[in-house]
């Protein structure tokens, strides 16, 4: 999408304000709110997010827009550093008013490194940091219209007993348990709980597992390892298992997704 002049002109409100941050292991941020979008960004570690509705694994090189005014908190599962920007409410209506997972390409990623780093220069050392943050913000958008985004989301239940097993299942998402082990542990029928599962995340309980069995191996894959442990990792027979239900949610195999996501790292 072409960014209209008056966009540019949008200096007193400020297109896109930087934030940067560090945060150990297991930090939490409690649940808040801005009155801009916010695009989430780790540029190192890996964090996860809630909020009302999803929670959200957000692996290396991927960030979440989080449009203004959602509720949201955001725990660390690695020491991170976070470099992440506030978009302006108005211009970021464009994108919607749903939460989503985008691919961070290396020039974003630099250039929201850069953006946060404005404040840090000397003004001895800029021609003009106005100027430069002005730029840097016009790019800033640019760069997360035109990413990919992923088709990955994890719906969270409000169900107290349905959130004990969602909760299960994301801290061991290894442990395959057939839906009648679930619902003898919570005291009612498959079937009832298979109805759960539909009501409350809009998904079956095998596809609810698939989300969180992606967004796992996407953090994985973008630590190194390899598919074959990924798939034992996350509780599947074989890798071809796994290479399967990948394909099918993301249009590329793991192999294909690894590749990609090295090159880009590369570039």
């Amino acid at each position: 999408m072409k960014i209209s002049d008056s966009l540019i002109e949008t200096e007193m409100s400020e297109l896109v304000i930087g934030r940067s941050s560090e945060h150990n292991y297991r930090d939490i941020t409690p649940a808040h709110h801005h009155s801009r979008a916010q695009f989430l960004y780790a540029s190192t570690g890996i964090i996860q997010v809630f909020t009302p509705k999803h929670v959200w694994l957000i692996p290396p090189m991927c960030a979440l827009w989080i449009p203004a005014y959602v509720e949201h908190s955001v725990r660390s599962l690695s020491r991170v550093k976070m470099n992440t920007a506030l978009v302006e409410a108005q211009a970021a209506s464009v994108l919607g008013q749903q939460c989503f997972i985008i691919r961070v390409t290396k020039l974003l990623h630099e250039l929201l490194i850069r953006l946060n780093a404005i404040e840090h220069i000397p003004a001895s050392e800029l021609l003009s940091s106005d100027e430069l943050s002005r730029a840097l913000q016009i790019l800033i958008f640019d760069e997360i219209q035109k990413a990919n985004s992923l088709p990955i989301q994890i719906p969270w239940p409000q169900d107290k007993r349905l959130m004990s097993i969602c909760q299960a299942l994301l801290q061991a998402p290894e442990h395959h348990k057939a839906l009648n082990t679930w619902a003898d542990e919570i005291g009612t029928s498959s079937r009832t709980l298979m109805r759960m599962f539909q009501k409350e995340t809009g998904l079956s309980y095998r596809a609810w597992l698939q989300q969180v069995h992606i967004a796992q191996a996407l953090s994985k894959i973008a630590s190194g390892e390899s598919i074959a442990q990924i798939s034992e990792s996350l509780g599947y027979t074989n890798p071809s298992a796994f290479s399967a239900m990948f394909k099918r949610h993301l249009g590329q195999t793991p192999q294909q997704f690894k590749y990609k996501d090295a090159y880009n790292n590369a570039e």
